[in-house]
């Protein structure tokens, strides 16, 4: 059993955790149950329910990928979960984790748009690779779709599971969290763009051009920051008055990022030298990595999850789920992070100036 469950639900070392989109936004639960505001047992089950939802639909759209490009994939040399597996077996497992998603979105069945966007990932997801619409080779439209299925849809998902229904926030929300999922997209595509270019899969990056994309994604992360800001800003501006400590925390929270993001541009222009400013690159932690993934997948929601603790001690629990996820009992992951280095750096000086 475990062996299956490494294999298939562990898929490329435990990518299902690493790269979902609901984990990766856990912040958005917070802003719904602030802004609703809910904060009871039952939201707090529906958070674990839809975070089960979202592991195994991820999973499935995984195995989905993998199952289309067999094939392909042993063509450019790259890893695929299938590649020692029946096609009978492929699909049967695909299928199990797709069932299993089936039966943790059961508790959201009686909101009508939760059906029709479920409905419409299901679709991309499965499309995406599978012959004869393989939307991965469609370009621009393929570039919109996968991030659409795989951040969009699966945010939109959460308002509706939950049932928010303020418009404008809804559509600021998702627009960011397509931001970050349209740069991690481009990212992978441009990182591919040889592979690609050599067997004629027309990628949005193969088809634009490796320059031109290269621009496109700098532009993107920018204004994947400046929104996540804005969404901060606005947060702060409609925080109930009887949420101090939530108000309070946010307010750290925007404020430190703003620093970080204020921060990142003086880097840039007091370097003589260009600066890499992709978030992706595994090459060390900095600033650029810490704007992207650090502050909005990790100390954004963490703080959220502290602020509603004295309004149910409940959500211990989740805060528990958090740093066991981003591995925070573990104090070597702690002291080899860039914030703590930062912490660290900023006590010596302030020790050494005394």
């Amino acid at each position: 059993m475990w062996v299956f469950i490494q294999k298939y639900f562990g898929w490329r070392n435990w990518a299902v955790f690493q790269y979902n989109s609901i984990l990766e936004n856990l912040f958005v639960f917070f802003y719904i149950a602030f802004r609703i505001p809910d904060h009871s047992a039952f939201f707090l089950l529906k958070i674990f329910l839809f975070i089960f939802f979202s592991l195994f639909s991820t999973t499935y759209g995984y195995l989905i990928n993998d199952l289309a490009d067999v094939e392909l994939d042993r063509i450019h040399g790259k890893a695929n979960t299938f590649a020692d597996v029946s096609s009978l077996k492929a699909a049967a497992v695909t299928g199990f984790f797709f069932l299993l998603s089936t039966v943790f979105a059961f508790p959201f069945w009686l909101n009508r748009w939760f059906l029709i966007l479920w409905a419409s990932w299901f679709l991309i997801s499965s499309f995406y690779s599978l012959p004869p619409l393989r939307l991965k080779e469609r370009g621009k439209l393929g570039l919109l779709l996968v991030v659409s299925a795989q951040r969009l849809l699966p945010v939109l998902l959460v308002f509706s599971a939950f049932n928010f229904s303020y418009g404008w926030e809804i559509a600021g929300i998702s627009f960011y969290v397509f931001l970050r999922g349209l740069s991690s997209d481009i990212n992978h595509q441009l990182i591919d763009y040889q592979n690609d270019l050599k067997t004629r899969t027309k990628t949005f990056a193969v088809t634009t051009g490796h320059e031109t994309v290269q621009k496109i994604f700098r532009w993107v992360l920018e204004l994947e920051k400046i929104f996540l800001f804005l969404i901060l800003a606005f947060f702060l501006t409609i925080l109930h008055p009887r949420f101090l400590l939530a108000y309070y925390i946010t307010a750290f929270l925007s404020v430190f990022y703003l620093i970080a993001y204020l921060s990142s541009h003086y880097l840039l222009w007091k370097r003589k030298i260009p600066v890499d400013v992709n978030p992706f690159q595994t090459n060390g932690k900095n600033i650029f990595q810490l704007l992207h993934h650090s502050y909005p997948s990790v100390i954004l929601p963490l703080g959220l999850n502290v602020a509603i603790l004295p309004l149910n001690w409940f959500y211990i629990l989740l805060l528990l789920f958090q740093m066991a996820l981003r591995r925070l009992f573990s104090i070597r992951v702690v002291t080899q992070s860039y914030v703590y280095a930062i912490l660290k750096r900023n006590l010596w000086r302030s020790s050494n100036a005394h």
